[in-house]
C-alpha cells in the first residue's frame, strides 16, 4: 500500500501550517467561482459572505 499524501507531503507535516494552507486554498478556490468565504474565528468552519462585487453579471452573446 502507498503512504497517503498526508505522509509523504512535508508542507502537510506541520498541522499549524497545513490548516493555514487549508483554510488559503479554500477562500482562494472559492474566489474564483465568485464565491466568498472566510473562516469563523470561533467555529472553524467557512462561512459564505456577500462579495464586493455584487452579483454576478450576465453577459449578453451577440450574434456575428
Amino acid at each position: 500500500m502507498k503512504k497517503s499524501l498526508l505522509a509523504t507531503n512535508p508542507y502537510l507535516k506541520d498541522p499549524a501550517a497545513r490548516e493555514r494552507s487549508l483554510a488559503r486554498n479554500v477562500e482562494s478556490s472559492s474566489a474564483v467561482e465568485g464565491i466568498c468565504v472566510k473562516r469563523d474565528s470561533s467555529s472553524g468552519r467557512f462561512i459564505s459572505t456577500k462579495s464586493a462585487k455584487g452579483p454576478a453579471k450576465t453577459v449578453k452573446k451577440t450574434s456575428r
